[in-house]
């Protein structure tokens, strides 16, 4: 049996949690399929999906982590309590950060023989670079809230916050249309009987 990478993909669910609405749960969708072309290697693509499917409580206490910024910080009476939730917004992003770059670091330290599969997996590491250089543009202004003390400042910074993250947030939906293909293709060619 060969394990499909589920539908949920994680660079869409990550465009919400930038947003602030939360990141859905990845999971792992195991499918009986038909025997796998000759050229296939059912082992090699259960290893790809087994990586990307793996990160499932990560997304989900991510998912958490939004919510409770979302929460706080709509709950927020004082500077301080802005800061603190914009502290907690950039722990969680530096978090599934981390774990995205162990995701594309076990990706690319696959041996794949299949040249198909060397494709996808290079084009998958590249989506997941380019997130984290996305990611990296969100976390870095939302610190400066963070930093914050003052109403003037902190007014200031989310202002910076809005614009800084404009041009990261549409990066991030390309590469989450990018992702989409790459995990539609994957299942196709894995699938093949």
């Amino acid at each position: 049996m060969i394990s499909k990478i589920s539908s949920s993909h994680v660079l869409r669910q990550i465009i919400t949690a930038s947003l602030g609405t939360g990141i859905g749960l990845l999971l792992l969708d195991p499918v009986q399929i038909a025997q796998a072309q000759s050229r296939l290697s059912v082992e090699e693509c259960n290893q790809f999906a087994e990586i990307i499917n793996r990160n499932g409580e990560v997304f989900e206490a991510f998912e958490a982590e939004i919510n409770n910024f979302s929460r706080d910080a709509s709950a927020a009476e004082t500077v301080e309590d802005i800061t603190l939730a914009a502290s907690h917004y950039v722990d969680a992003v530096d978090e599934v950060m981390g774990t995205l770059s162990n995701m594309a670091f076990d990706l690319q330290a696959l041996p794949f023989d299949d040249a198909e599969l060397m494709t996808y997996q290079q084009d998958y590491v590249d989506v997941l670079s380019g997130l984290n250089e996305a990611l990296t543009v969100i976390s870095d202004a939302m610190d400066e809230v963070a930093k914050a003390e003052s109403e003037a400042e902190l007014s200031e910074k989310l202002g910076l916050l809005r614009d800084d993250t404009i041009g990261a947030s549409e990066n991030i939906e390309t590469l989450a249309n990018n992702e989409s293909e790459i995990v539609t293709s994957f299942n196709g060619y894995c699938s093949a009987g």
